[in-house]
């Protein structure tokens, strides 16, 4: 027999070679360690390893929490997050609790999302500027469960505000901080009460509550105060037009547990680079 001959018969006796290993864990193991990839990561590389972590990535629970953000903005780059935003919201099979879109998004898919994830406990939206146009007061109707909304760099009317509020009883984290380009038509001298109002008005079940460069006065924060009264932590830092000296002052600080004064250092906040001091 020759050498070729006796290394086809070895390589036909041979066992096939074996599966690799993390095929062999249980899947929840694996979804454990798959849901630390994070959403891109998932769609994009780890649902193709093998079989057995495709079946995991289909599976709704993975996909209770969908993080997405576009990091440089363009419209190529928003359609892909746009499909993929979507195509993790179908796959949660109505199971989605938390969802968080950076720097891109429409009403469009607001909508989407609103239409499918009735469970929806938290919802953060950051530099969306303009382009929601609307559709937050109607997508919150489809989020009874609402706890927290957390809302960066993106256009919101006094209505939307209200809206929320009657839409989410269980609402109790609110933070708001205003659409940037909103600051060069209306510099921070500019005082408007209207959210602030719109928020002591609808949202009675509030424990936390910030207003990054909120052009609201001591009206509107009194407001607040009478409107929320189980306030624990209220974050006023940039809110130029605000005067806590006085009676007011001495109200928030007796009322709130954890009180961010206008004027106190943002350097622990994610978006310190952005405000107007």
């Amino acid at each position: 027999m020759s050498n070729e001959e006796k290394k086809q018969e070895a390589s036909s006796t041979s066992p096939p070679p074996s599966s690799p290993p993390w095929v062999e864990l249980p899947l929840e193991i694996t979804a454990n360690i798959l849901q630390r990839l994070g959403t891109i990561d998932i769609l994009e590389s780890a649902q193709r390893v093998c079989t057995t972590w495709l079946k995991v990535c289909h599976d709704p629970a993975m996909w209770r929490v969908v993080d997405l953000k576009c990091v440089v903005f363009s419209s190529e780059v928003a359609r892909l997050l746009e499909k993929m935003c979507c195509n993790a919201v179908h796959r949660s099979q109505g199971q989605l609790l938390k969802i968080s879109i950076e720097n891109f998004g429409n009403q469009h898919l607001l909508n989407y999302i609103a239409a499918r994830s009735s469970q929806l406990r938290h919802l953060r939206l950051v530099k969306c500027y303009n382009r929601l146009s609307g559709g937050l007061a109607a997508a919150a109707k489809n989020f009874p469960f609402l706890e927290e909304l957390h809302i960066y760099f993106t256009s919101v009317s006094k209505d939307d505000i209200e809206i929320v509020g009657r839409s989410c009883p269980l609402l109790k984290s609110f933070i708001l901080h205003e659409n940037r380009f909103d600051k060069l038509r209306f510099p921070p001298s500019s005082q408007d009460n209207d959210k602030a109002l719109a928020i002591a008005r609808s949202m009675p079940e509030l424990r936390h509550l910030a207003l990054i460069e909120n052009s609201l006065t001591n009206e509107g924060l009194q407001a607040i105060l009478d409107g929320c009264p189980h306030l624990e932590s209220l974050d006023l830092r940039c809110c130029c037009c605000i005067d806590l000296e006085g009676d007011l002052g001495r109200r928030c600080r007796q009322q709130i547990v954890d009180l961010k004064h206008p004027r106190d250092s943002t350097c622990d906040y994610e978006f310190h680079h952005k405000i107007r001091h």
